[in-house]
């Protein structure tokens, strides 16, 4: 599940990173024009440059290509100094750019270049504002800029673990912790995409499990949900890290094998059959399961795979249940 839920985080970042990065590079622009036509010409130079560098990695982030080790290696260093250089020839105003500049480190880099960023700027500017200003101003400038460091640390770091879990939300079924269908037909179409450029094998496994109406009915949901729960702990202990699970209905799961052809899919099917049936869910009573399998050689459309699988487990029940059945196309 952890594959794609960094997926989203990135794209979450990378569209935070484009839209930050083009309002402060829109927002420098004027400022590099005031100095570079009124007042001091090598400022305006490093706005420009700082404002250039913005729409670059708003650019890259565009067409997601954007790596955070880009901005740490270059803006890091070139931002540290030009607002020391600022601060050098402003006075106490320059000091006044500090405060974006670290917001900036937080927003588009990871936790760690971000800390390591900040740390590089205090190192430079703070002993620099003590040696330019008076005691008073030096001390106010080193709270608030320490205060605003620390506020953005602890700010992104919520935000970070938020969208994080409110995206595991998005996608796990709530009862099993499995994936729900949210994020299915992307699964199996990067699996088909796959499929075409490296001939990796994929196959899908579709299991529901038998009268489990009746198990509601005559035992309760309270069971049912029991059963539920007990049978995706136990495909999450039996399938590898690289297979997906998800719950896409009421009692119906469905198995993505990574690298796995139908023939040895049939073998897996079978040991997940007989390792339910196995099973004490309920006392004095045995769950079953019925399976479809369907594997990717014969189709290209994520829902005619679907629709295969779907086809070979309704033989399955047909044919009298607790059975696998393999649909060749």
């Amino acid at each position: 599940m952890e594959d794609l839920t960094s997926r989203y985080q990135t794209d979450f970042h990378l569209k935070s990173t484009f839209w930050l990065s083009v309002t402060a590079g829109t927002l420098i622009l004027p400022f590099a024009y005031y100095h570079l036509t009124y007042q001091h010409v090598g400022i305006g130079i490093g706005a420009v440059i700082t404002s250039l560098s913005l729409y670059l990695v708003a650019w890259s982030c565009h067409r997601k290509t954007y790596k955070t080790i880009y901005t740490f290696i270059w803006l890091t260093p070139f931002t540290t100094f030009f607002v020391a250089y600022l601060t050098n020839l402003l006075g106490i105003t320059g000091t006044y750019w500090c405060y974006s500049t670290v917001l900036l480190y937080y927003f588009m880099m990871t936790e760690r270049q971000a800390w390591m960023s900040n740390i590089l700027f205090a190192l430079v500017n703070l002993p620099q504002a003590w040696q330019l200003f008076e005691t008073h101003e030096a001390t106010r400038f080193t709270v608030t800029f320490l205060l605003v460091s620390a506020y953005s640390a602890i700010f992104l770091h919520i935000i970070a673990m938020q969208y994080s879990e409110l995206q595991k939300q998005a996608i796990t079924d709530k009862l099993t912790n499995l994936y729900n269908r949210t994020l299915l037909k992307d699964s199996l179409e990067q699996a088909i995409h796959q499929a075409n450029r490296t001939n990796t094998p994929f196959t899908l496994i579709i299991m529901d499990v038998d009268h489990f109406k009746k198990i509601n009915d005559e035992l309760g949901h309270d069971i049912g949900d029991h059963v539920l729960i007990q049978l995706g702990i136990f495909l999450k202990d039996f399938l590898r890290g690289s297979d997906k699970i998800f719950r896409i209905g009421g009692e119906e799961f469905l198995i993505l094998l990574y690298n796995t052809d139908e023939a040895d899919s049939i073998n897996m099917a079978e040991k997940i059959r007989k390792g339910i049936e196995n099973l004490s869910l309920i006392p004095d009573r045995k769950v079953t399961v019925s399976i479809g399998v369907a594997g990717l050689s014969s189709v290209r459309d994520w829902k005619h795979w679907m629709k295969t699988c779907d086809k070979n487990l309704y033989e399955a029940k047909n044919s009298g249940r607790n059975r696998v059945v393999v649909c060749k196309g």
